[in-house]
């Protein structure tokens, strides 16, 4: 259920719908020079935001820590971002099933203590999955975590500094 961010008793540092993620992610791979169509809003359904660059085919599944149309004090209880979580990692292992070798998957969240540590919790079956993670900084800029496996590749694509 929804509560009040002013009510809570450790309140998260900012607030970030899922459109504002999508856009932050999306306005990161095109600086990172990948090809990727608009990004998905409002209640479109289908993949948050795809790349491509070098062949490689991106697909990122995101969350927000309130709903789009949810006011600044409204943010998700724990229960929800729990279910987020486990969506998130459901529908990424889809993408997964029906995409090409080429391909990487990511989970992008704002960068909340609460969130971060509800993913920490399978962080170890994500690197295994090959996940990446993008966390989205109050200030639109994206902290990126992968599997060790990744690192030469991610850094070939420019995603992370040489």
């Amino acid at each position: 259920m929804p509560k009040p961010l002013s009510k809570m008793r450790i309140p998260d540092p900012f607030v970030m719908n899922e459109d504002t993620v999508n856009i932050s992610v999306w306005e990161f791979l095109k600086h990172k020079e990948f090809d990727s169509p608009s990004p998905l809003k409002g209640k479109q359904r289908g993949i948050d935001v795809q790349g491509e660059k070098f062949g490689w085919e991106i697909y990122v599944e995101s969350k927000g820590s309130h709903g789009n149309d949810h006011d600044g004090d409204t943010v998700f209880g724990q229960g929800q971002i729990k279910v987020h979580t486990y969506n998130q990692i459901g529908k990424l292992m889809e993408y997964k099933s029906n995409s090409s070798e080429k391909s990487m998957y990511v989970m992008a969240n704002p960068d909340i203590p609460r969130i971060r540590k509800r993913v920490q919790k399978v962080a170890n079956s994500l690197d295994l999955l090959g996940f990446i993670r993008f966390w989205v900084q109050d200030d639109k800029s994206i902290i990126i975590e992968f599997p060790e496996h990744l690192e030469d590749r991610l850094r070939w694509l420019g995603l992370i500094e040489q």
